[in-house]
């Protein structure tokens, strides 16, 4: 799979230093490309990008195609859509502080949610706002102070405006750690969680989309390809693709491959 890549992805690919960081790399890579390459009917090893200011991906000659990758563990995440969108996918680890994370960078209600929540809370919320920054094409730095925290199967959020108030109908917040959010993404994004694996290892996961229009997911999985080496605790699936439809309808190509879209 890694001749469908580019030289850039190739370089990448080499410069991982461990054999799985760079398998894991190139499965979520060639993946990438031969499921964009089945939307758009092209060729996966002739797909180019081009990049944003902060290194956010499109296909060149697609601008009707917005996609986001996020691979975290074994598990890698594709999120395919009609207008910008992000994905994040974490695994929960342990070893992180998160309380001293989120009491520097989070807002003060999603600070008492970790508090009460620890790791797996922390995690939720990130993923949450690194899928809107991704969407935005975005830093992270610029959307750690998002207000993303709430209950609901999906939400609208903004970036709070200067006067500390909220738009009606979106997520109520708390004050900032350090004011609102200078120079960042505004939005809004709608945001949902997405259902991963708990065991063996937990992961967290979010998909935004700009703009607060209600979308579904549809979840067809990407099987592990033939010819790659055994690893302890296989499952014969690299990860699952994340996309976006209307009225539920689920997105497939043609031939019944697996695929990530809207209707």
């Amino acid at each position: 799979m890694e001749a469908l890549l580019d030289p850039d992805e190739r370089a990448r690919a080499r410069s991982a230093l461990r054999p799985g960081l760079r398998r894991r790399f190139v499965l979520a890579h060639a993946g990438t490309r031969i499921l964009l390459g089945a939307r758009l009917g092209r060729p996966p090893e002739q797909l180019r990008f081009r990049r944003g200011r902060w290194g956010k991906p499109a296909v060149v000659d697609a601008s009707g195609l917005h996609f986001s990758l996020s691979h975290s563990g074994e598990l890698a995440l594709l999120a395919v859509a009609p207008r910008p969108v992000g994905v994040d996918v974490e695994l929960v680890r342990s070893g992180r502080d998160v309380d001293r994370l989120s009491r520097r960078f989070f807002p003060c209600p999603e600070r008492e949610l970790v508090a009460r929540g620890g790791r797996p809370a922390f995690a939720r919320l990130w993923t949450r706002k690194e899928a809107c920054v991704k969407a935005s094409g975005g830093r992270l730095t610029e959307g750690l102070a998002l207000p993303v925290a709430h209950t609901a199967a999906q939400a609208t959020v903004h970036a709070p405006p200067p006067t500390g108030a909220v738009p009606e109908g979106t997520v109520p917040v708390g004050p900032l750690p350090d004011g609102p959010l200078p120079d960042g993404p505004a939005g809004p994004w709608r945001v949902a969680d997405l259902p991963l694996p708990g065991e063996p290892e937990p992961y967290a996961g979010a998909v935004a989309l700009l703009g607060d229009g209600a979308f579904a997911v549809s979840w067809p999985a990407w099987p592990e390809p033939t010819g790659w080496p055994a690893r302890p605790g296989a499952t014969g699936r690299i990860g699952r693709t994340a996309g976006s439809t209307r009225g539920g309808r689920d997105a497939r190509t043609a031939d019944g491959a697996p695929s990530t879209g809207v209707k």
